[in-house]
């Protein structure tokens, strides 16, 4: 894929997910005030129809005041005119009294009617959110009533008169008694838990379902990033072999040639000659498929080892001789410094060379002219330490990141003409783990890289 696709399809998926995010916050907001409005409206209905009901109780006072004169009246055959305009006058008189001081009646409220009628209006209206109410008197600058009891003037507690304090000046308040001249005080309401307990669930939802969409989104990106460094890879892999494949194939067909022109065909050493070329080009050639082959093995994870007593000292002098020509090519010195008392381990005896050559191999491969290679041996609880060290270019942070990477292969900067597939690290990595051993990588950009293995004595 292009890279102005995917910079496009980021810029699209980033534009949505503000937009997603944007309509959730919108939503929420929006759901918080609704919810808010409706609570609101709940609960001034509620604290009207205690009021209605308080005032009902007051008037009920006067009915049994006003019905009891009546029944006196009504029994007494020899009531005149004059004690019916007295019973009138009595009537008027209290509701003229009840205009006028109406902070009387308030403080004539009974605790636990009102207390009755608040759990009633409440209940009725779905509230179950825990509060504090109060009866408070303009008058006396102070709560008569507190819940279901007396108020005390001044409480002892802390807590109380914090209460106290955000209750007379709550938002939720209704007027109480109140006449054509004033109101003597109010019904207050406080509540006391958190308002964000019924909208906690909704709101950790959402959270959650944001951050996943996040995590997918940057898994997403992350991902297409590294398709395309391994789509590189690939191709990067493919141009390698075929080029390691060309050459072989285009020397064997020049020798082939060569051997059945006239001018050579009865030349004994001529042929002889172009026949080792053959030869050579059909090993190396038999060398390359062998690297494909092992990294489809690689890739299925069937993995063999043959595990034998193994000289880990033998092992390494073996891959110097293996690896004479073309130490010798780049006048490469390896310096050996084997201070392992036991060098015997359980292991894979070609695989095992397999590894040190792979490292040797980038060694000489990464070094400016006459590589020095160090190749360093210790024993430690239970096993050997080798240690293969380089004065090469060295590599920075990122790449020591990545070099045990298939197809992956390091910068090379000034060194150029460096062949290979990008495949010997990574199976180096491979086999290095399948004898339960463990391998460290120490580099340094224009100083040189060392290669730290640690071989268990058993593999089992």
């Amino acid at each position: 894929m292009e890279r102005w696709k995917i910079w496009a399809i980021i810029s699209l998926m980033s534009f949505a997910l503000i937009g997603v995010a944007m309509s959730q916050i919108y939503w929420i907001k929006w759901s918080i005030s609704l919810d808010q409005k409706n609570f609101t409206s709940k609960v001034f209905r509620a604290l009207n129809e205690v009021r209605n009901k308080i005032d009902i109780e007051i008037k009920n006072i006067d009915i049994e005041f006003n019905s009891h004169n009546s029944d006196t009246l009504s029994s007494n055959t020899e009531a005149t005119s004059e004690d019916w305009r007295e019973s009138q006058i009595l009537k008027e008189t209290k509701s003229l009294e009840y205009s006028l001081n109406p902070d009387a009646f308030l403080e004539k409220l009974n605790p636990d009617k009102i207390n009755q009628y608040v759990e009633e209006a409440f209940e009725q209206q779905g509230i179950d959110n825990d509060f504090i109410y109060g009866i408070y008197s303009n008058k006396k600058d102070d709560f008569l009533i507190v819940k279901d009891r007396t108020a005390i003037n001044n409480p002892s507690n802390s807590d109380d008169e914090l209460n106290l304090s955000e209750l007379k000046n709550t938002k939720y308040k209704v007027s109480l008694l109140s006449t054509e001249f004033n109101s003597p005080g109010s019904l207050n309401l406080l509540f006391t838990g958190s308002s964000w307990s019924s909208k906690l669930p909704i709101l950790l939802l959402n959270l959650i379902f944001t951050i996943l969409i996040l995590f997918v989104f940057s898994y997403t990106i992350y991902t297409i990033f590294k398709q395309k460094k391994i789509s590189q890879m690939k191709t990067d892999f493919v141009n390698n072999m075929t080029h390691e494949f060309k050459t072989p194939i285009a020397t064997i067909s020049l020798a082939t040639d060569s051997i059945l022109s006239p001018v050579i065909f009865n030349d004994k050493e001529k042929i002889k000659k172009f026949i080792n070329i053959i030869k050579e080009e059909n090993s190396r050639l038999l060398n390359q498929v062998e690297n494909v082959l092992q990294i489809a093995k690689l890739d299925k994870r069937k993995i063999e080892l043959t595990l034998t007593e193994t000289d880990v000292h033998e092992v390494l002098d073996e891959t110097i001789q293996h690896l004479k020509l073309k130490l010798d090519s780049k006048s490469a010195k390896i310096i050996k410094d084997y201070q392992a008392i036991d060098p015997f381990i359980e292991a894979d005896e070609t695989h095992i060379l397999n590894i040190f050559s792979n490292i040797i191999e980038n060694a000489i491969k990464y070094s400016f002219d006459s590589p020095e290679i160090t190749i360093r041996t210790n024993n430690f609880n239970g096993g050997i330490i080798v240690s293969i060290k380089d004065k090469g270019i060295g590599m920075s942070k990122e790449e020591l990141n990545h070099i045990f990477d298939k197809f992956y292969r390091v910068s090379t900067g000034n060194v150029h003409n460096i062949k290979g597939f990008g495949l010997g690290l990574a199976y180096v990595k491979t086999f290095v783990e399948a004898h339960k051993a463990k391998i460290k990588v120490k580099s340094e950009k224009g100083v040189g890289t060392e290669f730290i293995i640690r071989f268990q004595k058993n593999v089992t």
